[in-house]
């Protein structure tokens, strides 16, 4: 498995994501790092199998596009900077892929219900009251410890190659904003499954405590979600 880690002006809790990573139990990884222009430049422990520079922040969906093409294994998964994975979390994630039918396997977050992460395809009233700190929760997928979702946030997502090369990527349009309510989008109508393993833990703090609305990375989301939502309902 390739692990891809976005990386801007984190390189503290960057390195702690690494650590977790490179403790995984039960798969041969490969960590390959995107410094998305952080200042000063991330410093790599030795356990990174590469690290791809670029001189300013191209965004979430062109900087994890950029950092697939460093590997060549046959799953790849992007992986929050702020996040940590627990030893057993992508063996879980990727035998949930040896079912074919399955493009993409995410994780339950510790501490939070599955719905904090992953459910029904949300619409646009349900992302902007996250974005805005005044919901928590996606719609249920149902009860189990698999479960079939529509779309998974993309903190922490497990993908097959041959899906993500398919399909093209992330949308290199969609700078900060619902990339992975798109890609999901895509998979989905391709005819391929998402599921979300509950016991898969992964562990990463909400964002939305820190997406006010009154920051201007909070408005930029907030934008990037509604020009989303308003070119989809267009004919």
């Amino acid at each position: 498995m390739d692990v891809v880690l976005l990386t801007w002006n984190d390189s503290e809790v960057a390195h702690r994501a690494v650590t977790s990573v490179v403790a995984s139990r039960g798969l041969e990884i490969a960590v390959w790092v995107v410094d998305n222009g952080s200042v000063p430049e991330f410093a790599p422990p030795r356990s990174v199998s590469g690290v791809l520079r670029h001189p300013e922040n191209q965004g979430v969906a062109r900087g994890r596009n950029s950092g697939a093409t460093l590997g060549k294994a046959p799953l790849v998964c992007f992986l929050d900077s702020d996040a940590t994975v627990d030893p057993d979390a992508l063996r879980l994630l990727a035998g949930a892929l040896e079912d074919p039918r399955v493009a993409m396997a995410v994780p339950v977050f510790a501490d939070q219900p599955p719905e904090a992460s992953a459910g029904m395809r949300p619409s646009i009233r349900r992302k902007l009251m996250r974005a805005a700190g005044l919901s928590a929760r996606y719609g249920s997928s149902g009860p189990g410890p698999v479960r079939e979702v529509d779309f998974a946030i993309g903190a922490c997502q497990v993908i097959r190659r041959s899906v993500f090369d398919q399909l093209g990527g992330f949308d290199a349009r969609i700078f900060y904003g619902p990339e992975d309510i798109e890609f999901c989008d895509r998979v989905r109508a391709a005819g391929w499954r998402i599921l979300q393993i509950e016991d898969a833990v992964v562990r990463h703090e909400p964002r939305r405590r820190n997406r006010s609305l009154l920051t201007r990375r909070g408005r930029r989301h907030a934008l990037s979600l509604i020009r989303f939502y308003m070119s989809r309902s267009r004919p």
